[in-house]
């Protein structure tokens, strides 16, 4: 059974589609809006998307795609995304610090694969 998603949890998404990267996206769940065991749970999200010469930000509900699931979204440390976010904010040059928040996700992904295979 997956796990429950909660408030404050946090997600991430980078993903390949026709050969070409998308623009990379963090998720952050920011309200519960209906969640019931056995359906679709339906969620207040907050995204930063990373695209290359800005973050876009918006704030709208989202559905899972099963118990837990957001599609393509990977689930990342509350720490690392706030992190992430920090680094985001306080950067003086966007290309910079697009690319330290990628590097940490990249090594966050890897991480994952690497306890997968265990």
């Amino acid at each position: 059974m997956a796990e429950i998603i909660k408030k404050k949890d946090c997600f991430f998404q980078k993903r390949r589609v026709r050969g070409r990267w998308l623009s990379p996206i963090l998720l952050e769940v920011i309200g519960v809006i209906e969640n019931r065991e056995g359906y679709r749970g339906i969620y207040k999200v907050r995204w930063h998307v990373l695209s290359r010469d800005k973050v876009y930000t918006s704030v709208f509900p989202m559905a899972t795609i099963k118990d837990g699931e957001f599609a393509d979204f990977v689930p990342m440390p509350r720490k690392m995304f706030l992190e992430c976010v920090e680094i985001l904010r306080k950067g003086k040059f966007y290309s910079n610090t697009r690319r330290l928040v990628m590097y940490r996700m990249n090594k966050m992904l890897a991480n994952n694969n690497n306890a997968e295979k265990v």
